[in-house]
C-alpha cells in the first residue's frame, strides 16, 4: 500500500478576461505551481484547462466516469514535458518526483457569445 499526505492543496485558477491583446492572437499566461515528492493536488477543472509538466513525473487521476454501471477513474502517469488538456470535473496530481506543473485556465467569454453561436446554427 502506498502512502502519502492526503491534505490538499486547491490552487486558485482563475479565468482570464480577454483583452484586445489575447483577441489579437496573444495567450493568456500560465500558473505555475510546484509539487513536492508525495503530495497530492486536488481541484476543479473547468473544460479547456491545460496541464503542462514542466519538471519531476506527476499521476493525474482523471474525472470519474460510467463504465458498466460502475464508477471508474483512470489513473495515467505523466513524465516531464507531458501537455493534457483536462476533462471538466475534479481532478487530482499526485507527484512522483518533486515536479512543478503549469496550469493554464481557459479564456473566459462573455457570456451572450454562447447565445450568438446557437442563434447562428
Amino acid at each position: 500500500m502506498q502512502s502519502y499526505r492526503s491534505d490538499p492543496i486547491i490552487p486558485t485558477v482563475q479565468p482570464v478576461q480577454p483583452t484586445r491583446a489575447m483577441q489579437a492572437g496573444a495567450e493568456p499566461q500560465a500558473q505555475a505551481l510546484d509539487l513536492e515528492s508525495g503530495r497530492v493536488l486536488r481541484f476543479h477543472a473547468r473544460a479547456g484547462t491545460i496541464l503542462c509538466v514542466l519538471e519531476g513525473e506527476l499521476e493525474l487521476t482523471e474525472v470519474p466516469r460510467w463504465l458498466a454501471g460502475t464508477v471508474w477513474r483512470q489513473a495515467r502517469r505523466l513524465p516531464a514535458g507531458s501537455v493534457v488538456a483536462l476533462s471538466p470535473g475534479w481532478v487530482e496530481l499526485m507527484a512522483r518526483k518533486a515536479a512543478t506543473l503549469g496550469l493554464q485556465a481557459p479564456v473566459a467569454r462573455p457570456w451572450w457569445t454562447r447565445w450568438l453561436r446557437l442563434a447562428q446554427a
